[in-house]
């Protein structure tokens, strides 16, 4: 074993200066051993030294067909064998392959905002002013009053890199993430015959009085309500890399920006017919609107090893920038008296904030690696976002917005495919 170790070294001595010169003298550069005394050969035929056969050109350059001692078939087509010869190993991407291309199908989750009350019911034995009150023992939320939009969806996650150099020493890359968006929607009304609140709050001396306003109460009004919450998120980053790759494995060191978008939006309308002798008819609406953009420098590492035909891949970065927040308030009410037009009431209100925010994420990755170019892989993958602004948590049904913000996160699994070129 000592003897075989110390001739292969020798012969991949003797031919690095040949291959770092590029003018190849010969087809074969490093045979297996010779049989004989102390060389017997490994069952299986596996190589004891290195083979490296001179496979023409491309693009200008010598390229070689080169197998590593210890195998048997796995061969590596390189412009550069003498990078593999002290190693004895693969890495995980060969010198002729210069960057590659994944698309992966996510199925995550993201933090879901606390949900108002947006429409409420409750028995009409209460009374008006009483029936549908948030707080209420006997009060239902037809709508909202939980966290929501917080369940799984769909989503896709595209990357792209590519070396830039001729040493695969640095390489470039971007990615993009994107989630279809979520939302809750509630589409009803009243007949008459029963209760069906929209809530309302009013600042009576400084402070919010409940004060319910009725698309629907027996004796009272009718009417027809629409209502929904909504969100959405994007993610996009460029990273330089720093890479290290040698016997199967690859460290990149990262270095980059970082976007984010989270947006929210909460929205109710309503047409209420009262049974007074006139008929008076009031319609209005309410919307909130947030979007948060994050902006900032990140840094992290990727790591990948590979053992046969199966990899694995862990990436761990953390981002620090600024949360550019926006906001916008619409609220109007209308009313019709005998079907005559009466006062109509509008308020609008738009600010934008900045926050200071973290945003560190983790990945982990399988991978199947069946051919040299292709890869599959399933993994996970978590993210945290600090100081953000999301409209249901904002909204109040009344003109004065709350003044909060919160944290977010997006979360799930991941499948996909990746083509090295």
């Amino acid at each position: 074993m000592v003897r075989k170790t110390l001739l292969a070294a020798a012969a991949a001595a003797l031919v690095a200066p040949s291959l770092r010169a590029g003018d190849p003298t010969s087809t074969v550069f490093a045979t297996p051993l010779p049989p004989g005394p102390g060389n017997a050969t490994v069952p299986g035929s596996t190589l004891n030294a290195p083979v490296i056969n001179y496979a023409g050109t491309k693009h200008g350059r010598s390229i070689f067909d080169f197998t590593p001692a210890g195998t048997d078939s796995e061969t590596i087509t390189t412009k550069d064998p003498a990078r593999y010869l002290s190693g004895q190993g693969s890495c995980i991407y060969p010198p002729e392959q210069i960057g590659w291309f994944s698309a992966e199908y996510l199925y995550w989750a993201t933090q879901g905002p606390a949900i108002p009350p947006l429409v409420t019911s409750g028995p009409a034995s209460l009374g008006a002013g009483l029936a549908g009150i948030v707080g209420q023992p006997n009060t239902q939320d037809l709508l909202g009053g939980q966290r929501g939009l917080n369940g799984l969806r769909p989503g896709v996650r595209l990357t792209l890199g590519a070396f830039i150099d001729d040493n695969h020493d640095w390489a470039l890359s971007h990615q993009i993430i994107s989630l279809g968006s979520r939302s809750e929607r509630l589409v009803g009304g009243s007949d008459g015959t029963n209760v069906v609140n929209l809530p309302q709050f009013a600042a009576v001396g400084g402070q919010p009085v409940q004060t319910p306003l009725y698309v629907g109460f027996p004796g009272l009004s009718s009417g027809t309500v629409t209502a929904s919450a909504q969100t959405s998120f994007f993610s996009g980053d460029t990273h330089l890399r720093r890479v290290f790759q040698a016997n199967g494995i690859r460290l990149d060191l990262l270095a980059g920006y970082r976007f984010l978008t989270v947006g929210d939006s909460i929205a109710d309308s309503f047409d209420i017919v009262s049974n007074a002798p006139t008929s008076p008819r009031l319609m209005g609406n309410d919307s909130v609107r947030t979007r948060n953009y994050f902006h900032g420098g990140e840094v992290g590492f990727n790591a990948q090893g590979r053992t046969g035909q199966f990899t694995y891949e862990m990436q761990a970065t953390i981002a620090l920038g600024v949360t550019a927040s926006d906001l916008d308030q619409q609220q109007t009410r209308s009313t019709f008296v005998g079907g005559a037009g009466g006062p109509v009431i509008q308020t609008a209100g738009h600010n934008q904030t900045d926050y200071f925010s973290v945003v560190p994420q983790v990945g982990f990755k399988l991978g199947w690696q069946p051919w040299q170019h292709v890869r599959f892989t399933a993994g996970y993958d978590f993210l945290y976002w600090s100081k953000v602004r999301r409209a249901e948590e904002l909204y109040g049904p009344g003109p004065v917005l709350r003044d909060t913000t919160t944290d977010f996160w997006a979360q799930g699994f991941s499948i996909g495919a990746e083509v090295r070129y």
